[in-house]
């Protein structure tokens, strides 16, 4: 019997339009001496992932360079939206097998946080997707919880969230994200599975989340490390 392979997904082919000009690709920029994009590798790798693959675009040399000296797998592509992006990593999976979903500016404890989302997947919800309480970050998707965990609401970058607690981080079986490019955002694709009754469970993970993908987040990496 096949046993279940876990594997993570980095999108890295975005244009970091929020950060320009920069002097090299977002995914590289130094984050408590190293390049921002290894802390979720790490945390993909300290959660059970068999291999973890980056999507780029083949022009971000630095970012090409970077991942073959990473011991991760590279993948090559031009997707037009995230979700596309992260499609492009999903390719080959069984059903069963479980994709872990993070970001490659984002920083956040703790570091087996993806272990956690797993053992939930394993106990049978389709899709888990790892909460941070962080209400003053702007453009992220807020999760709204019932008593048992269970996702009631996904509001996508809302204007006024009806929760503090966003999702960062995710895992799920393969087969839950067949389809995810035909929406633009990941969100989009989860508020789908849930309208349709698969089980997806929210976990709370920490009050440390930072997306070095903006401005404000840049000013607070000193004191993000020195604390």
């Amino acid at each position: 019997m096949r046993t279940r392979r876990i594997v993570g997904v980095v999108p890295a082919a975005g244009y970091a339009v929020r950060l320009q000009p920069l002097p090299h690709s977002k995914e590289l920029l130094p984050a408590g001496g190293r390049p921002v994009m290894d802390y979720i590798i790490e945390r993909m790798r300290a959660g059970g992932a068999h291999e973890v693959r980056v999507v780029t675009r083949p022009e971000k040399a630095d970012v090409v360079e970077h991942v073959r000296k990473s011991g991760v797998v590279l993948i090559l592509a031009h997707p037009a939206t995230l979700n596309a992006s992260f499609a492009a990593g999903l390719a080959g999976l069984a059903p069963d097998d479980i994709a872990l979903l993070g970001f490659p500016d984002s920083i956040w404890e703790p570091l087996d946080g993806f272990r956690r989302l797993v053992d939930a997947v394993d106990a049978g919800h389709e899709v888990a997707l790892g909460l941070f309480k962080a209400p003053e970050l702007e453009e992220v998707d807020f999760v709204v919880l019932d008593e048992d965990g269970g996702i009631a609401g996904i509001d996508i970058k809302p204007a006024v969230p009806r929760s503090e607690w966003m999702w960062g981080v995710a895992a799920a079986r393969a087969r839950a994200l067949d389809g995810l490019e035909r929406q633009e955002w990941p969100g989009a694709h989860f508020l789908d599975l849930r309208d349709r009754g698969l089980q997806l469970h929210g976990v709370r993970l920490s009050s440390t989340y930072i997306d070095v993908g903006t401005r404000l987040s840049l000013e607070r990496l000193p004191s993000f490390f020195s604390s």
